[in-house]
């Protein structure tokens, strides 16, 4: 194991801050949601030497803030505001894409369309930027309803499940505000029966390294509560050679779009959209271009201990730890 320390921003928020057209600041409700999420890393993705800075960090000299001073300052997604927040505690952060490459690649329509190609028997994804287009969508007829999602969210926020029809005024009135965010992505809401994830890592020159497949366990609203690494045969030939494909497609597309950095892809088996018991593969539901829940257990040298610390090390010196790029 690597002990070599690091300074952390767990911005678990990062996806607000990218969907913000403005300066941006987390409600007080959200930044208790971050400080409890982010303790679910320390161990694993945040080392036992690592600094993680917080909130009262950035506004305090604190002996974090005198702890982080020097070291190689990593976030959990590079917003300008965690590379503001790593700098001001004299952090060193890591090379990182710009704020519009992020803004891009972790939108929405961004997975939407690597996944077109990719789908096969699973369902399609529809992106539309106007009301018209929505109504004339959510009127189509669907056995369980609609799942709709915002050009940007994470942990299950930012998505409603709509019935097929004409919306209420109150899913309207969400309709409307979240269209001023953005386009919207509409499915079709199906029984998941089987989640996975897979974890890579985009280099400077654009290879990819990817992870072993894993299984991922969320709630009925999207949000995360465990992975396990998947073992030998647990996942069939067919499904790993897809979901393979789906995560070397997404890194490609990334690459070429200027990212690079830790990424994770979802995707799932679900019930056949014709009612059956038969299950399908959706081999690429989102594309989360930042580190994950999953991303320290997927990218673990030793699948025993869950702890990825090594190969982050290993990953991040290859990205050049220098100043990062200008946003």
């Amino acid at each position: 194991m690597s002990d070599a320390p690091r300074a952390w921003v767990l911005n678990l928020d990062a996806e607000h801050e990218l969907e913000a057209s403005c300066r941006y600041a987390p409600t007080l409700h959200l930044r208790a949601i971050v400080a409890r999420e982010r303790q679910r890393l320390i161990g694993t993705l945040v080392g036992p030497r690592d600094v993680v800075l917080t909130e009262e960090d950035f506004r305090h000299d604190t002996e974090a803030t005198r702890r982080a001073r020097g070291l190689p300052g990593i976030a959990w997604s590079p917003t300008p505001r965690a590379l503001a927040h790593l700098t001001a505690a004299g952090a060193r952060p890591v090379s990182a894409p710009s704020v519009s490459v992020l803004r891009t690649v972790n939108a929405r329509p961004f997975a939407a369309l690597v996944r077109e190609p990719l789908q096969r028997e699973s369902f399609s994804k529809h992106v539309v930027a106007h009301i018209d287009a929505v109504l004339a969508q959510l009127a189509r007829p669907a056995r369980d309803g609609w799942l709709v999602r915002r050009t940007f969210g994470a942990a299950g926020r930012g998505r409603r499940r709509l019935h097929s029809g004409a919306p209420s005024s109150a899913e309207r009135a969400w309709i409307d505000a979240s269209l001023r965010l953005g386009p919207l992505v509409i499915e079709p809401w199906v029984t998941v029966t089987c989640e996975y994830t897979r974890s890579a890592w985009v280099h400077t020159n654009g290879e990819v390294t990817i992870s072993a497949p894993c299984f991922q366990q969320t709630t009925a609203h999207g949000s995360w509560t465990s992975t396990e690494r998947a073992g030998a045969g647990d996942v069939s030939r067919d499904d790993d050679e897809l979901l393979e494909g789906a995560v070397a497609a997404a890194g490609a597309a990334l690459a070429a779009s200027g990212y690079f950095g830790a990424f994770g892809i979802d995707a799932y088996r679900h019930r056949a959209l014709d009612g059956s018991a038969r299950s399908v593969l959706n081999p690429l539901s989102e594309i989360n271009a930042r580190f994950t829940m999953d991303w320290a257990t997927a990218m673990a040298a030793n699948p025993a201990t869950g702890v990825a610390l090594d190969r982050l090390a290993e990953l991040t010196e290859r990205s050049r730890l220098d100043a990062p790029r200008a946003t």
